[in-house]
């Protein structure tokens, strides 16, 4: 059976980081911030290792917010929405503090779901059986391996 790994072929880091970036955007523009979660797991497929894949998936999603939340200061009221709350907090001007705050969760968030994701495909490839593991046994070698028996 083929484990997962080699399904999906590993990327460099840069090629996954703009993918993750993408699909970060792409996920976000549902309206539901916890699949960032499945951003991560995706992410997790395209490099190897638990660093990587924690920092591929904070980097892309935090790349992504970060542009969405430019993109809402630039053309809405995100500035006007992100004072509004620090002040109910009493903190006079510090608006762009909540979207520093939003776009760090939403990097763990895809950073803890690219380490859920690799930890999970590293459980299913090692019950996966592989082919290489296991090598093929020649038909000569069984035959010298059987007893004879000699006759006197």
């Amino acid at each position: 059976m083929i484990k997962i790994d080699e399904i999906v072929p590993e990327l460099e880091f840069l090629q996954a980081l703009i993918i993750v970036s993408v699909l970060g955007i792409i996920f976000e523009l549902t309206g539901v911030w916890m699949t960032m979660l499945f951003v991560g797991v995706i992410g997790a497929l395209l490099v190897r290792g638990y660093k990587k894949s924690f920092l591929l998936g904070f980097l892309g999603v935090g790349i992504a917010w970060g542009l969405l939340f430019a993109y809402l200061a630039l053309t809405a009221q995100a500035m006007a929405v992100g004072n509004f709350f620090v002040a109910l907090l009493g903190l006079e001007g510090l608006g762009v503090l909540i979207i520093i705050i939003s776009v760090l969760v939403g990097a763990l968030l895809g950073g803890f779901g690219g380490v859920l994701g690799r930890a999970t495909f590293d459980f299913i490839d090692e019950f996966l059986p592989s082919d290489e593991s296991q090598p093929p046994v020649a038909s000569e070698e069984k035959a010298d391996e059987s007893p004879t028996e000699e006759v006197e």
